[in-house]
């Protein structure tokens, strides 16, 4: 895991991007096979990662991941709306229970916060830090508008609660984890570790801490799932 601290945050952004698109996925090598711990720890030495979503992935007979870098609006999410569109076509290309569809969500980068709870949106005020607006509200989010749908919103573009209800994966980039806590620390008056603990002890259901978003990208390629960049 990387953990340059002085790499600014524009060149990180970038340098990610373009790895995202330009990794020769047949030189990533599948990490030894361990088993998943009782806690979440933040992890700093090898083996330290739960790595059951391999096995989950092993078991469909569909399997796509979806690389979202950016937040983009929860409105108007595109790489849910792709993801929900992918699980839909897989019903109706197949007869009932003669399949399994699985779809990966690579959130990486700037996209970090889809993956925090509610109370990790109101604690650390994501909203108004990533300019995101709640559709419900019309102001900065105090939740994650990604992740669930309040009541009095109609079904639109599908949530991300909902799509793992379908079977959808969720993997975090820890690299990024890493940086946005130091963001967030300074803020806080907290250390960076301990934001980086907190934030990770706060992804939603469904989600899996991965070292990068480049790992977890060609892991998932790797285990069989096919790329859809947006």
């Amino acid at each position: 895991m990387m953990r340059n601290r002085d790499v600014s945050r524009r060149k990180f952004v970038a340098e990610v991007g373009c790895l995202a698109s330009a990794v020769p996925l047949a030189a990533c090598t599948a990490p030894p096979s361990v088993e998943a711990p009782t806690a979440v720890p933040t992890p700093r030495v090898a083996g330290d990662w739960d790595l059951s979503w391999i096995q989950r992935l092993a078991t469909a007979t569909d399997r796509a991941v979806f690389d979202w870098p950016t937040l983009g609006s929860a409105e108007d999410s595109i790489v849910l709306q792709i993801a929900g569109r992918y699980l839909d076509n897989c019903s109706v290309a197949y007869a009932p229970g003669s399949y399994r569809a699985m779809a990966v969500m690579n959130i990486r980068t700037t996209a970090i916060p889809a993956a925090m709870t509610d109370a990790a949106w109101a604690r650390y005020a994501l909203g108004a830090e990533y300019k995101t607006i709640d559709p419900a509200t019309r102001a900065d989010a105090i939740r994650n508008p990604f992740w669930g749908r309040v009541p009095q919103t109609t079904a639109g573009v599908p949530t991300l609660q909902e799509l793992v209800q379908r079977d959808a994966l969720i993997l975090v980039c820890d690299f990024a984890m890493e940086h946005l806590a130091a963001r967030l620390a300074a803020k806080a008056n907290r250390t960076a570790e301990d934001v980086h603990q907190d934030l990770r002890h706060s992804l939603v259901p469904g989600a899996y801490a991965v070292p990068s978003g480049i790992f977890g990208l060609a892991r998932a390629q790797n285990s069989g799932c096919a790329f859809v960049r947006m």
